[in-house]
């Protein structure tokens, strides 16, 4: 299993298991992470599933697809560490990775 832990934007950190090879965006579903709605079932067309990486884990991601870059622009609450969770899948690299959830008032 591979840790990663979600961080609520009031700082709450929330470890959750994954298995390899399932997407993020179902993981935070799975394991009900607030800001983690996935409204369009993971299809990188709504950007529902919108966490900031971790500085630290920043460059250890591939860089987002053209496609999830286009939905990422369209964000009013993107960073330059913007991602998408349903276009990530968890593989042992990922052991340990950070994600920080935006801020839900924007």
């Amino acid at each position: 299993m591979t840790k990663i832990t979600f961080t609520t934007f009031d700082g709450t950190p929330i470890p959750v298991e994954a298995e390899d090879g399932e997407v993020l965006m179902r993981v935070g579903k799975r394991c009900e992470i607030p800001g983690i709605l996935g409204e369009c079932g993971g299809t990188c067309s709504c950007g529902s599933c919108h966490v900031y990486v971790d500085e630290a884990w920043r460059d250890r991601l591939k860089p987002p697809h053209e496609l999830e870059q286009m939905m990422i622009d369209s964000l009013f609450t993107k960073q330059d560490n913007s991602r998408l969770t349903c276009m990530i899948v968890v593989s042992p690299e990922l052991d340990g990775l950070v994600l920080h959830m935006p801020n839900p008032n924007l």
